[in-house]
């Protein structure tokens, strides 16, 4: 009779506790994935924290904290992680009555992009571990990774023939009667610019520095239309690198540039164009817009940005157009281009085994060929 007693007795025990987690397992329950940062650096290391909370009495024998990522993060903690299109990864940990948990997982940003957490999802069981249950949380945890700042020489050589064109078209539009400043005397230095008040001042040799009848302006368009049958991003991505690293590089000798694609932001579906020149400490927000691009998307027509934005640049202002693409209609618009904008390079990211592109002699001067590295 006894053991009927207590079989029912436990019976009754096993039923309640199945029915009272099955109602209450899942109540004040929170789950958040955050970054430790919104904007990170390419090939930067930063931290993925996962904050979960129970807020209740009922303590729960273990959770399952779930979320999946894009595999452009990869994580150093492989162990509890399973890839395809995205990388997935559960944590498992046992929380207490009205206890919190907080871990943080160092990631590696590994390609330029806008990546989100959507969802996130816990899966808890009742003391037996006898029953499971799931809920997932809506989560708003973002982060754009800027395109990759490059290293090679490429840099050195654009920005080399942009001062000198800079330089050309400024000694062209110099204003004699207009007084930018007073420098120290070069050898390059007429002696008519010679300011001798000046000079007997400080006891050296002293020129006046004319300015120029327009300040000059840098303009970069990049185009990111198919470039081969594929539909492959490799160059284009090679493409939004050199435009972030050009803007740096403008900043940094406080060049006033614009930035114009054809390319569409993943968010607003418009494309990517940045006309107001944001000065040295605001190149990073050009950054993001970059970071925004979705290449999945169609772009928009080419000759269209052209057209639309071309005519709001000055005559001496300087031209970078960046385009992997090199079809005939792409080398007709540019030879047109020139014919109003004289100053004018196109650079076109190719792989090495890329064919040499038949060059329009009008356009043959303001063409220059850059072989990436890597394979696509």
């Amino acid at each position: 009779m006894e053991v009927i007693v207590l079989v029912g007795i436990l019976i009754v025990v096993f039923v309640v506790e199945i029915v009272y987690y099955r109602l209450h397992a899942l109540d004040n329950l929170r789950l958040k994935v955050d970054f430790s940062k919104n904007i990170a650096e390419y090939g930067e290391d930063i931290e993925l924290i996962e904050v979960a909370e129970n807020k209740k009495r009922l303590p729960l024998p273990f959770i399952i904290l779930k979320f999946e990522t894009p595999r452009e993060l990869r994580f150093y903690d492989t162990e509890k992680i399973s890839t395809s299109d995205f990388t997935y990864r559960e944590d498992m940990l046992t929380m207490k009555a009205f206890s919190k948990h907080t871990r943080r997982i160092k990631v590696k940003c590994t390609k330029r992009g806008y990546y989100v957490f959507p969802r996130v999802g816990i899966t808890t069981s009742d003391m037996l571990l006898f029953e499971r249950f799931t809920k997932e949380f809506d989560n708003e945890a973002n982060l754009m990774v800027l395109p990759k700042v490059l290293r090679t020489n490429i840099t050195e050589i654009l920005m080399s023939v942009t001062l000198s064109e800079l330089q050309r078209r400024r000694t062209l539009l110099t204003d004699p009667f207009s007084l930018a400043g007073i420098r120290e005397y070069g050898p390059n230095d007429p002696m008519k610019s010679i300011n001798w008040k000046a000079s007997a001042r400080v006891g050296e040799l002293m020129v006046n520095q004319n300015a120029s009848t327009c300040a000059q302006k840098v303009h970069i368009f990049v185009n990111l239309e198919n470039y081969n049958p594929r539909g492959s991003t490799f160059l284009l991505e090679y493409a939004l690198s050199l435009a972030y690293t050009y803007l740096l590089e403008l900043a940094k000798l406080n060049i006033p540039s614009s930035l114009y694609t054809n390319g569409r932001d993943i968010l607003s579906d418009l494309p990517v164009v940045s006309e107001t020149d944001p000065g040295p400490a605001a190149v990073t927000k050009r950054g993001v817009m970059l970071s925004g691009i979705d290449l999945k998307k169609p772009v928009a027509a080419f000759p269209g940005i052209i057209e639309k934005y071309i005519y709001s640049t000055d005559q001496s202002d300087f031209i970078l157009i960046i385009s992997p693409q090199y079809s005939d209609s792409f080398r007709a618009l540019l030879a047109e281009l020139k014919t109003i904008r004289p100053s004018l390079l196109w650079i076109n990211p190719c792989s090495s085994n890329s064919p040499e592109v038949g060059l329009e002699p009008s356009i043959s001067d303001s063409y220059m060929r850059w072989e990436v590295a890597g394979n696509e």
